[in-house]
């Protein structure tokens, strides 16, 4: 089974500070933005694995990185009788 890892940049989703000591993100749907990567990868045939998946900040700013898998095609095999 192919693989690859991903790192994708979630647009708008930024610590922004409260405080000294606390900076918040804005409100974001998680779920929103898992379709969106899905979507992208399923461009190349491939899914994401959602156990894999991590929420990473760098600099402030949000990015999900994790494991895209690639599925062999389904081979189907038909049967004939003949009576």
């Amino acid at each position: 089974m192919e693989s690859k890892l991903f790192s994708y940049k979630v647009e708008g989703v930024v610590l922004e500070p409260v405080n000294d000591n606390l900076k918040i993100s804005p409100i974001f749907d998680r779920k929103e933005v898992l379709e969106k990567v899905k979507e992208i990868l399923k461009e190349d045939n491939f899914t994401l694995d959602e156990r894999t998946i991590e929420y990473n900040i760098e600099a402030g700013q949000l990015y999900l990185q994790g494991l895209a898998i690639k599925h062999p095609e389904s081979k189907s095999i038909g049967f004939r009788i003949n009576n």
